[in-house]
């Protein structure tokens, strides 16, 4: 009864631990996406940026509006990139390494489960 109760608890920190890498690689993503999404404010001349997703791209290559093309220069020189890449790439690591975990966890708990019931079914 004593292995069965350590086998179970082993579970569960497997489990618990799965789930925490996960929710913290959720939240990297989370970061990610918040900076990708959401408009920003370049420190030349007070330019209002548009998020990086909804930004006009054309404006970047084509010189119709130097107006446009200089306010867009700006913001691509002022967004900083490496930290929302940064929190992608730690994410990686920690994604796979919570689903795996959490995976453990699981497949250990139902296994068990599944021997108690054949041992039920045999008395």
């Amino acid at each position: 009864m004593a292995v069965e109760q350590r086998i179970r608890m082993r579970a569960d920190r497997l489990r618990g631990w799965g789930i925490g890498l996960v929710v913290c690689a959720s939240l990297f993503w989370i970061y990610a996406a918040w900076q990708v999404f959401t408009p920003y404010d370049s420190t030349y001349n007070a330019v209002d940026c548009p998020a990086p997703v909804n930004s006009d791209r054309r404006d970047l290559y084509f010189e119709d509006a130097e107006h446009a093309h200089r306010n867009t220069l700006r913001c691509a020189a002022t967004r900083d990139w490496p930290r929302p890449l940064a929190a992608l790439v730690i994410s990686v690591p920690l994604s796979a390494t919570g689903a795996a975990l959490l995976t453990a966890g699981t497949v250990i708990t139902r296994l068990r489960h599944h021997d108690d019931e054949l041992q039920r079914a045999k008395k």
